[in-house]
C-alpha cells in the first residue's frame, strides 16, 4: 500500500470512529433535567463547570482523571443542555441539585471539582453535605466577590441590569463559536446536536437570572471556617476576572487549603493548561484518605 492510500484509510478510520462517550439525563425534583457523562472506575469525582459554559468545557482533562477515577461532569441547570426553569439559580439551590445528581449517580462520597462559578457550587454542596462531599477542588471560584465587570450594589438597579443583559447577550453569542457539543468526543441525539443554546430564549433569561441570583461572595469568612475538608486551590497566573490575590487569601483563610498556581494560563486553566491540572488533580485525589 503506497503512503498515500494508507494516510487515506487511517483518516476515514478517525472519521467513522464512535464517540468515546454518551450523554445522559439525570431526572431531578420540580421537573429539573441536567445533562451528564460518566467514564472511569475508583475515586468518585464530579465536574462542575463555570458560568456560561457547560460539561464540554471539561473535555480537555476529564479522559485523563477517568484513567484513575470515576468521573461524572454535568451541565448545571440553566446551562448546556439542562433544563431552563425561571428560577432557581441561587447558589445552594444549584448546590442541591448537585447533591441530589449524586444521590441519583449513587456517589457516596465525591471529590467535587468546580470552575469558577462552579467552584461557588461545589463550595455550597459541601457546607450543606458535608458528609456527602470528600474533598474540593477549586479552580479560579467565584466565591469571594463579583467579577469587576459586575457593578456592587451601591450602583443604580437600572446600571445594573444593563451590564446583565450585556454579559448574558454576550455569552449567548458565544455559543455559536463554542457549542455544547462534540459528536467526535460525547454521542446524542440528533435533536440533541441541533440545539444552540444561543438561539433560546430561555438560555438568555437563564444567564441572565444566574447574574440576579447568584452569590458571589458566597464563602464568607464564617463558611470558611466551617470547611474542614482538604481543598486545592487551582489559579492562572495570569487571571484577570478572578485576580490569584483573592487565591492567596483563601489558601491563608481556609482550614486545609492549598494553593497551586498555573503559570502562564488565565481564568481557564484546565483548558489552557491541561496537562498540568489533570495531573495535579490526579495526585490530589490519589493522596486522599
Amino acid at each position: 500500500m503506497t503512503a498515500a492510500a494508507s494516510a487515506l484509510v487511517t483518516t476515514s478510520h478517525r472519521r467513522d470512529a464512535l464517540p468515546a462517550h454518551e450523554a445522559t439525563l439525570l431526572r431531578l425534583r420540580n421537573d429539573v433535567n441536567l445533562r451528564a457523562v460518566r467514564a472511569g472506575h475508583g475515586p468518585s469525582v464530579l465536574l462542575l463547570h463555570g458560568y456560561g459554559e457547560s460539561l464540554v468545557s471539561w473535555r480537555a482533562i476529564f479522559d485523563r482523571l477517568a484513567q484513575t477515577a470515576e468521573v461524572v461532569a454535568l451541565d448545571l441547570r440553566g446551562f448546556g443542555l439542562s433544563s431552563k426553569p425561571d428560577s432557581g439559580y441561587d447558589t445552594e439551590t444549584l448546590a442541591r441539585d448537585v447533591l441530589e445528581a449524586l444521590s441519583q449517580l449513587q456517589m457516596d462520597r465525591a471529590v467535587l471539582v468546580g470552575h469558577s462559578l462552579g467552584g461557588a457550587v461545589a463550595s455550597a454542596a459541601a457546607l450543606l453535605a458535608p458528609d456527602r462531599v470528600r474533598a474540593l477542588v477549586l479552580i479560579a471560584p467565584a466565591v469571594v466577590s463579583a467579577p469587576g465587570v459586575i457593578p456592587d450594589q451601591s450602583s443604580r438597579e437600572a446600571a445594573i441590569e444593563r451590564v446583565r443583559a450585556a454579559i448574558a447577550h454576550y455569552e449567548a453569542l458565544r455559543t455559536r463559536f463554542s457549542p455544547p457539543h462534540d459528536p467526535a468526543w460525547l454521542a446524542e441525539p440528533s435533536s440533541a446536536l441541533t440545539y444552540i443554546p444561543g438561539d433560546d430564549p430561555a438560555y438568555r433569561a437563564s444567564l441572565a437570572a444566574v447574574l440576579r441570583e447568584f452569590d458571589f461572595a458566597y464563602l464568607t469568612p464564617e463558611r470558611r471556617q466551617q470547611l474542614r475538608i482538604p481543598v486545592l486551590l487551582i489559579w492562572g497566573s495570569y487571571d484577570q476576572l478572578f485576580p490569584i490575590s483573592g487565591g492567596r487569601m483563601l489558601e491563608a483563610t481556609l482550614p486545609r487549603a492549598r494553593l497551586v498556581e498555573v503559570a502562564r494560563a488565565w481564568h481557564r486553566p484546565h483548558i489552557e493548561r491541561p496537562d498540568t491540572v489533570a495531573t495535579v488533580i490526579t495526585q490530589f485525589v490519589r493522596s486522599l484518605h
